[in-house]
Order: structure tokens, then C-alpha cells, then sequence
């Protein structure tokens, strides 16, 4: 498929999974607000995304996105889940041991998202101790209003257009060795990159889920740990909190691999991928020719 149209494919799939979060998010609030774990609600939106990229990871639905929109898929945090899961499936139909496929998916969580996470916290640290945050560029209030919606679609299209781009130009200078995963990271750090001048803060409160619910969002939100922890205090005490959610939801990461993987081996075995599709190609066909119409 041409670059132009897999660019078109991600904003158009990235948007809709953002519009998908937005609305999640408005279900967590609902029930979350006044409970002791009021504090998750950003949390368990990233796990009810991981959720669904689990369950369409284990019916081999997922990566169909994947090939189609690249980035489009993989930027939110359910592309991520099915990711994780794809490190324990991909080794598993090759006849490789449970114990290492398990040990795939848990490394990947650990290193990137500890990675991710240190870097970015040290960063936040870095710029509130030198006062490089003291004069944000861009502010902007919290939209409330239901505008939260389309824009939360637009935003999280554009975003998965941007690294789309990205991953079609690492493609081009390094070829045969560009990894979704280097994007992956690129964009995390984006998210910490712009943290100082406001510009991360800004995108979250416009556009909602549009932003939070990407990859990028990880890197503003360790960020705010680093401010956090350099303010001490009760700012430090609010920064552990914010971590502590960040790991909740890197282990609800980790288990949504999981399911990705039990599913998928109690439909398919050690079928590989490719050959599962194929089969849901020609049932479709299939269906298709002796539908109504056939009879």
C-alpha cells in the first residue's frame, strides 16, 4: 500500500479509536468519581483500551489493523496490549516454549515502559529544578463541553498521521531495520519533549482523549512526576500517586498481553498468523458466495 493512503488509513483508524476512549473515559468518570479509586479513572481508560486490543488481538482482528493503518493502530494504547501480546504469539506458533513467550511479553513491559518512565521523570525533575517550566508557552482550560468528542477524533488522527509519517521516513533511511517500537519510544519522549512549554498539557485538555489515550501521553505523564517529586511536599505525595496509577496500568498492560495470547492459543494452537487470516479470508468469501444470493 502506497505511504499516502496507509497515512490516510491511521488518522482515520486513530481517530476513531481516540473518539472510542473519549467515550470510555466518560463511562469511568461517571462511576469512578467519589470512590476511593476516583484517582484510576485516567487508568482504567488505558485499561479498558488494552481490553479491547486483547480481545481483538486473540481473534486475530487486530493485526488486520495493523497491517492496514500502521500507526493508526499501534499509537493507542490498545495497539500497544495487542503488541505485547504478538511478543508471546509470534514465538509461540514457532514452536518456542510457554516460559519464553512469557518472558517476550514481560520484558517488553519492563524495558520500555521503565525506560520511558525514567528518562521522563528525570527530565521533569531536570526542568522544574531549573525553572525551564516556569513560563509556559501554551495554556489552555479543561474543555467540558461535548466538542470533547470530535475533537478527541481529530486530535488522536492527526497524532497517528504524524508518527505514521515518522515510521515511513525510518523505514526509508534505515531500510530493513526499522522497528514500530523506536517510533513507539520517539513518540513517549515527544510527550515530555513539549511538557515544559505547555504545549502536552494544552493538547490533553482540548482534545481529551485524542491525546491521553496515545503513547505520548506516558511521556507527559511521567513528566509530572519528575515536577512533582522536585516540589516535594504534597506535590510529591500527588506524584507518587500519578506513578502509582502508571504502574496499575503498566501490569493491566501486561495482563491484557496475556489474555492476547490465551485467547489466540485456545482458537488457533500454534497456528501461525498469517495462516489464521488467510482461513478468515476465505470463510468471509466463502460466506459471501453462499449467502442469500446462493441459495
Amino acid at each position: 500500500m502506497q505511504p499516502w493512503k496507509k497515512t490516510i488509513l491511521s488518522f482515520l483508524v486513530g481517530g476513531t479509536l481516540a473518539l472510542a476512549a473519549q467515550a470510555i473515559l466518560a463511562v469511568w468518570t461517571v462511576m469512578l468519581t467519589g470512590t476511593p479509586m476516583e484517582f484510576f479513572i485516567g487508568g482504567a481508560t488505558l485499561v479498558s483500551m488494552g481490553v479491547i486490543g486483547f480481545l481483538l488481538g486473540g481473534f486475530a482482528v487486530y493485526q488486520i489493523l495493523g497491517e492496514w493503518a500502521d500507526f493508526g493502530s499501534y499509537l493507542p494504547f490498545s495497539g500497544f496490549s495487542m503488541a505485547v501480546g504478538m511478543k508471546a504469539v509470534g514465538p509461540w506458533t514457532k514452536g518456542e516454549s510457554l516460559g519464553k513467550c512469557i518472558w517476550n511479553m514481560g520484558w517488553l513491559v519492563i524495558w520500555f515502559n521503565a525506560v520511558g518512565a525514567i528518562v521522563c521523570i528525570l527530565f521533569g525533575y531536570i526542568c522544574q529544578m531549573t525553572g525551564l517550566n516556569a513560563d509556559p508557552l501554551f495554556v489552555a482550560e479543561k474543555n467540558t463541553s461535548a466538542t470533547i468528542f470530535p475533537l478527541a477524533f481529530l486530535m488522536g488522527g492527526i497524532l497517528c498521521a504524524i508518527f505514521q509519517i515518522v515510521w515511513e521516513i525510518e523505514k526509508a533511511v534505515l531500510p530493513g531495520k526499522a522497528q514500530h517500537v523506536h517510533v513507539l519510544m520517539f513518540a513517549w519522549m515527544c510527550g515530555a519533549i513539549f511538557a515544559p512549554c505547555g504545549l502536552s498539557s494544552m493538547l490533553v485538555n482540548i482534545f481529551g482523549e485524542g491525546f491521553a489515550v496515545m503513547i505520548p501521553f506516558c511521556g507527559l505523564n511521567m513528566y509530572n512526576v519528575g515536577v512533582d517529586l522536585a516540589l516535594g511536599g504534597a506535590h510529591a505525595a500527588a506524584g507518587m500517586v500519578h506513578l502509582g496509577s502508571f504502574l496499575l496500568a503498566v501490569c493491566g498492560l501486561f495482563v491484557c498481553g496475556c489474555m492476547t495470547f490465551l485467547i489466540y492459543n485456545a482458537r488457533n494452537g500454534r497456528k501461525p498468523i498469517n495462516k489464521v487470516q488467510a482461513e478468515m479470508a476465505q470463510k468471509l468469501v466463502d460466506r459471501k458466495l453462499n449467502g442469500p444470493a446462493g441459495h
